[in-house]
């Protein structure tokens, strides 16, 4: 296994595991990915993140939005929501940081 593989595995489990619980926050994925890979240029970042979350939306977890007012989750009714939310992710230039992008939920 390689360093990337070994850093997307643990990363998709941590947020496997606070999926657990909660929704998650997107931006919370690059935040992991930095602290296991801090020498990770931003297009490494993006890739692997883009990995994980192919992974994660392939079993039992959806990208959506959350409204804070009533706390509803919406998933997105889109073809491919991991293509959305990286085209916004490149769009913004950086990484993603709390309110932007998208939620991820268990659907179980």
């Amino acid at each position: 296994m390689t360093v990337e593989e070994a850093i997307a595995v643990a990363v998709a489990e941590k947020m496997s595991r606070e999926l657990d619980d909660d929704y998650v926050e997107l931006w919370s994925l690059p935040w992991y990915v930095r602290q296991d890979w801090p020498t990770a240029s931003d297009e490494k970042v993006r890739y692997l993140c883009g990995s994980i979350l192919r992974a994660l939306t392939s079993t039992d977890v959806v990208l959506g939005d959350l409204d804070f007012n009533t706390g509803k989750f919406s998933p997105w009714k889109i073809d491919d929501p991991v293509d959305r939310a990286m085209a916004m992710w490149l769009q913004l230039g950086r990484d993603p940081t709390m309110g932007e992008i998208a939620w991820l939920s268990r659907t179980r």
